[in-house]
């Protein structure tokens, strides 16, 4: 198959005897894959994976992809370069959702950063500006993402005191910056804060992008326990080329179509949140509780199919976890409680969009979502190396839709309740392997992007509202996770059955037509990581490769069969070559890869192949303290199709369907990074 893929295997099943491990994350640069042991303690899953911020070190760091894309199980693809929302996902749960996303969950300090109704806008999501990124996945990611089938982010605060100034410049009119220090002001007091700005024209016309985002924070030691209080702010601007069909896209990938030319779509977004946070833990009780306050600022200007949209959300949030651990018929246990809420109030306004000026007012709604979980859980110490997680969760949640713009005004109620049982086993026969397997059941709402729908053509624009069902899926899941001497390894192999997925579909022209709630689908995949050091000592080699295998299907649907879900590749997966000396200098050379064919529409009709990209830096560090590096992107300068706007029902007219993004080519990012 693909050398990246044997490669993958060889390093995931080529194992061989080596040092143990204390009960200790497992390092696997640029990630950390956690595990708990149950020698003999009873901690909770962790994070499937926790990307720290000394990762983005001596490299670019421009997209999403280039910050988190090598986590394991993460599947992206990249829209139009920067921060413009890319099309995200965990195990395909919000795949096609893109430019509003859903289908994973985004917090700051577990708490949520998206609105209520479960959908965010990820451009306004800096994952620079923590210490860490925990990404959970699968049965880790069951209690921080109790309503989201793919699973969570959680940027989290620094907990050391240090200081960092980075500065990167580099093609497309490419600036961005970011200071963050950490502090001790007291005893008993934590402060920090971080700061970035990124700017750039783009690789295509009205293409250019700014975000300024800012994150502070202050903790304070009180009865035993950690108090904090945390402030995001963020605010993206940024325009909107349009599709292309697919002989524009490969032939002059640096134009836009006369859609785009008269209507100049573009974003600009304002977010504040802030929270307060208590956490006290002791070796036998734990307790964790949390609330936050959000305001969402929002103007959209799509294309006139869209039209124009202003939104003002104030979204709420509240999280109370309590944990005991005990010993009941000679077993040691822990038993969880866990409550969750979120609560928003949103006020959207749709216009028409007259060549690129506001029009006449077509649609106004009051939205109001809630969502609530109560989750049940009991871990228990069946020997000193296996263990059982027994679970219960209940989901409700409430979609209303007031239209403030009818007289009078109607509106439209949905509720919403499901159980979610979970089991699972873990066997951890040594400190550094661990092996897990079970099964879980999930659920997730739709958004009110899902339950509202522009109807008719322009300029006769309308809103409408429609019913959908909460999508439900049960997923079985079996891996590993360990390091053995030089190498280490995280591998997981899912298969998830879905009731009522929430499928978001357009038009050839990329004109939305709402989302449909599917007959039965599947998705089922192997997610694989590996880090092998080559060579250690003065002078280091070390090999980090990442690979994600999905086949996401219909299970029988009158229209189209077994086909696969349009937009999912079949393999996405990434690799990299780095070396460093002794004398500080270091070089490395890897590739990102999307590989099989992809289908536009479900029918299956048009599709288009995967690419692979060249990459490679170098630089230089004095100590600890300084780095300068030169990343290159797309080494060999080539033209490629990164992704498509949102996926078709059926093409009709495959020649005329303009759907395709195409990436930029090659380009160089110089880099200076300080660090105290």
């Amino acid at each position: 198959m693909h050398r990246l893929v044997l490669v993958t295997l060889t390093l995931t099943l080529g194992l061989r005897a080596g040092t143990p491990l204390a009960d200790e994350p497992v390092t696997l640069t640029p990630w950390i894959v956690e595990e708990p042991a149950f020698r003999p303690n009873l901690d909770a899953p962790r994070a499937s994976a926790v990307l720290e911020r000394d990762a983005w070190s001596g490299r670019a760091v421009g997209t999403l992809a280039d910050a988190i894309a090598r986590v394991p199980g993460v599947i992206m693809l990249e829209s139009h370069g920067g921060f413009e929302p890319p099309r995200l996902s965990l195990r395909g749960s919000g795949l096609q959702s893109a430019p509003v996303s859903r289908g994973v969950t985004l917090l700051l300090d577990g708490l949520p950063l998206g609105l209520a109704d479960g959908s965010f806008n990820i451009a306004l999501f800096d994952p620079q500006l923590g210490a860490t990124i925990a990404v959970q996945r699968g049965l880790d990611a069951w209690r921080a993402s109790p309503a989201a089938l793919g699973g969570a982010f959680d940027l989290q605060s620094a907990r050391t005191a240090d200081t960092t100034v980075r500065a990167e410049a580099g093609s497309f009119g490419v600036w961005r910056g970011r200071v963050s220090s950490s502090f001790v002001p007291a005893a008993g007091w934590f402060a920090g804060t971080a700061l970035s700005y990124s700017r750039q024209t783009g690789h295509r016309p009205l293409s250019s992008q700014e975000r300024t985002a800012l994150h502070a924070s202050l903790r304070r030691t009180i009865a035993g326990g950690e108090a904090a209080f945390t402030l995001y702010h963020a605010r993206p601007k940024y325009e909107v080329p349009g599709p292309l069909t697919y002989a524009v896209a490969t032939t002059a990938p640096r134009t836009n179509n006369s859609d785009v030319l008269r209507d100049r779509p573009s974003r600009e977004s304002e977010f504040w949140r802030a929270a307060a946070t208590y956490t006290a833990r002791t070796t036998e009780r734990e307790f964790d509780a949390g609330a936050s306050l959000a305001r969402t600022d929002d103007r959209f200007q799509q294309l006139q199919a869209n039209g124009y949209s202003l939104s003002r959300s104030d979204d709420a949030a509240a999280r109370l976890s309590f944990a005991q651990r005990f010993t009941a018929g000679g077993l040691r246990q822990q038993a969880r409680l866990t409550v969750y809420a979120t609560r928003g109030w949103r006020d959207l306004r749709r216009f028409r969009n007259d060549s690129a000026a506001i029009g006449p007012l077509f649609g106004r709604d009051g939205l109001y979502a809630t969502t609530v979980a109560l989750a049940l859980e009991d871990s228990i110490a069946l020997t000193r190396t296996l263990s059982a997680t027994l679970a219960v969760a209940r989901v409700g949640a409430r979609r209303d839709i007031v239209d403030r713009l009818t007289a009078p005004r109607t509106t439209q109620d949905l509720g919403y309740g499901n159980t979610t049982p979970q089991i699972a086993v873990r066997w951890t026969p040594a400190t550094d392997l661990a092996l897990f397997a079970g099964v879980s059941r999930g659920v997730e709402q739709p958004t009110f992007d899902d339950l509202l729908i522009i109807a008719g053509a322009y300029p006769n624009l309308a809103r409408r509202s429609q019913a959908l069902r909460a999508q439900r899926a049960t997923t079985w899941e079996a891996g590993a996770r360990g390091q053995r001497a030089a190498l280490g390894w995280d591998v997981t192999l899912y298969r998830a059955d879905w009731t009522d997925e929430i499928l978001r579909l357009a038009d050839a022209r990329g004109a939305a037509l709402g989302a449909v709630n599917a007959n039965p689908t599947r998705h089922e995949g192997l997610e694989a990581s590996a880090r092998w050091r080559l060579l250690d000592g003065p002078d280091r080699l070390t090999f980090n490769t990442t690979a994600v295998w999905s086949h996401f299907h219909f299970t029988g649907d009158p229209v189209y069969g077994r086909n696969r879900l349009a937009g999912v590749p079949p393999f996405v997966g990434s690799a990299e070559l780095l070396y460093e000396n002794r004398r500080g200098c270091f070089a490395a050379l890897g590739a990102d890869r999307t590989a099989g064919r992809l289908a536009v529409d479900h029918g299956g009709r048009m599709t288009y192949t995967g690419r692979t990209l060249a990459h490679a830096r170098l630089g230089w560090r004095q100590g600890h303290a300084w780095t300068v590096f030169l990343d290159v992107r797309n080494l060999l300068d080539r033209d490629y199709i990164a992704s498509t706007a949102g996926v078709l029902d059926l093409v009709r007219n495959p020649a005329a369907t303009s759907i395709f993004i195409p990436g930029p080519r090659r380009n160089l990012t110089l880099g200076l990074e300080w660090k105290r």
